[in-house]
């Protein structure tokens, strides 16, 4: 209810009408508190408590220890990003003239990557940065905005560490079990081309339609059972795409550290 005072009389009345309001709420019986069920409460409570310190933790810490084990070498080719990269198991056949290094870890989002972006690198000094990561942001509700920030965020701290390594961002990827998430993921894979564009020794590989098949859809030959993670077919479908751009990139003896932590 609007009301509108000019003076007199009709202030006291209005004081009035609002002194009989009052009286009436406060004979109201006090508002039930807010009933959450009990399974979305608790979604909403990890979501609250996660970090990536602690959610990734022990992933990273095996990586600095495999590092340390087997320091890689000056130039090599360094593969950062979630699950897609590091399942990635037929890595060392699908790039036979490179050196390249495996870094990928748990179902890691791209703002994961960013935050662990220093303990990934650590003391190595790669040629080239390849980065596969952003499905699982939106995945989890991140906007095509929060993507994008994400990856400038990443750049920037390869840029502290490596100011002159040369980056790579695979586009996030169709797949059948995210389908109903290609329009968000086309939204951040343009959003992270512009950003790419803009930068100076980046390249942005637009992958999003790489697994569909001739009807349209993702072809099932293209992905694991689980419908999300690329096959062997589906890797070699995306190496054969980014090989050329690595051609001789690391001027280093073929070889590949892929074994995954337990």
């Amino acid at each position: 209810m609007l009301v509108i005072v000019s003076s007199g009389l009709a202030s006291c009345a209005v004081s009035l009408f609002l002194l009989g309001m009052f009286e009436r709420l406060t004979a109201l019986p006090p508002k039930q508190p807010l009933s959450i069920p009990q399974h979305t409460a608790s979604v909403i409570a990890d979501t609250a408590n996660e970090t990536p310190t602690g959610r990734w933790e022990k992933e990273i810490e095996e990586l600095e220890k495999r590092e340390r084990d087997e320091p890689t070498p000056n130039g090599a080719i360094l593969f950062l990003g979630s699950s897609n990269i590091r399942m990635w198991d037929t890595l060392a056949s699908d790039f036979p003239d490179q050196h390249v290094v495996n870094r990928g870890f748990g179902g890691a989002l791209l703002s994961d990557v960013a935050h662990f972006a220093d303990r990934l690198i650590g003391k190595a000094r790669p040629s080239v940065v390849v980065v596969s990561a952003g499905g699982n942001d939106i995945h989890t509700g991140r906007s095509p905005e929060d993507v994008q920030k994400a990856f400038s965020e990443l750049v920037d701290a390869l840029r502290n560490m490596l100011p002159e390594v040369r980056i790579v961002y695979l586009a996030t990827t169709a797949t059948t079990a995210r389908i109903s998430e290609k329009p968000q993921q086309q939204r951040a894979n343009e959003l992270v081309a512009q950003t790419v564009a803009q930068g100076i020794n980046m390249e942005f590989v637009d992958l999003i339609d790489v697994f569909l098949g001739p009807d349209g859809l993702p072809d099932p030959a293209m992905l694991l059972p689980d419908e999300l993670h690329p096959s062997a077919a589906g890797n070699a479908k995306r190496a054969a795409i980014v090989r050329p751009l690595l051609q001789n990139a690391s001027g280093l003896p073929a070889k590949v550290n892929s074994r995954q932590p337990d």
